[in-house]
């Protein structure tokens, strides 16, 4: 990098590092997610999770089985992950990590015909999003 272009991206840095607090900026963090296929019709269900940078595509969960990915977050603390779910004539999305609702470095979710739970030192159920 020429010295000019390189005093230039300091000098970028300098400054966001000055206008920024420690909330704005958040190094990232290995974050899991799992998705247990519970409904109590025992159904294969149909997987589809993206963030703004990556579409994981399709997967196929059976029943009590689980799909798992994982990520790292964000510098800016925006990171998002949505996903379908589909079995037979039910489809349904859900943010299954969202940046500051979720505090889990281990994210399970149990997924029934209800909504997703989310398991860990407190079990917190949810709604599907409003499509």
């Amino acid at each position: 990098m020429s010295p000019p272009i390189r005093n230039v991206v300091m000098a970028l840095l300098v400054v966001l590092f000055i206008t920024s607090t420690e909330a704005d900026i958040q190094f990232p963090t290995t974050k899991t997610v799992r998705l247990t296929n519970s409904l109590a019709s025992y159904v294969d269900m149909k997987v589809h999770c993206k963030s703004g940078a990556h579409d994981l595509g399709e997967q196929i969960v059976r029943p009590t089985e689980s799909y798992e990915f994982s990520f790292k977050t964000n510098f800016l603390g925006t990171t998002l992950f949505f996903c379908s779910f589909q079995w037979g004539n039910e489809f349904h999305y859900f943010d299954v990590y969202k940046n500051g609702r979720d505090e889990c470095s281990n994210c399970f979710w149990t997924i029934v015909e209800a909504g997703p739970c989310l398991y860990g030192d407190k079990s917190l159920c949810y709604q599907w999003n409003k499509n």
